[in-house]
């Protein structure tokens, strides 16, 4: 039995809403979400002649999304560069906020437990907050923290998709720990 080929003009209609949706949670501007959702028809289209129907058409696309995602953070992330030397200013270093071994947080630096946030309505909200939070990171530690905690790449993966070494990499989590911390305590969570 022959697969059903491809209908590309079909595309926006069956796909577009949960495409955008997709990319919609992963991305925080809706316009930046229809861009990548409009590259991925574009990029489909261009490799159509290469859809050997292994995967539903579906599937195919969310692939293709889902790379186009990457480069998006990838494009971010080389927007600017954190130096290893901005970490020890004010004397504070990795290993005063985060555990080496797992890079969780440690000690009295530690955000308190957050165990009136269970309602669904609380959670949402904590949701929202989190990612006008994340917005407000500059670029490259948004793309880091999107590809590392949303998309859940390893450190190895992130680093090779944007060039960054293993310390910076690390450096670039701890500010955006930092930094997302900060920005929900101002917001009035993980305080008591």
């Amino acid at each position: 039995m022959t697969p059903p080929t491809p209908v590309p003009a079909q595309w926006p209609e069956r796909y577009g809403d949960e495409l955008f949706s997709f990319a919609r949670s992963r991305v925080s501007d809706a316009d930046v979400a229809e861009e990548l959702v409009q590259e991925t028809f574009l990029s489909a289209l261009d490799g159509l002649a290469t859809f050997r129907a292994e995967a539903s058409e579906r599937t195919w696309l969310f692939v293709i999304l889902r790379r186009k995602i990457i480069d998006h953070y990838r494009r971010q992330a080389r927007a600017t560069q954190v130096s290893l030397d901005e970490l020890s200013e004010g004397g504070a270093t990795e290993a005063d906020f985060f555990a080496p071994a797992n890079g969780h947080w440690t000690g009295p630096q530690a955000p308190a437990s957050w165990l009136n946030a269970d309602a669904a309505l609380e959670q949402q909200e904590l949701h929202d907050i989190l990612q006008r939070c994340q917005q407000r990171l500059p670029p490259q530690q948004e793309a880091v923290f999107a590809l590392r905690f949303i998309e859940e790449l390893s450190a190895e993966e992130i680093c090779q998709e944007l060039g960054l070494s293993s310390a910076n990499y690390w450096v670039i989590v701890h500010r955006a720990k930092l930094q997302l911390r900060r920005c929900l305590e101002k917001h009035g969570l993980g305080k008591n």
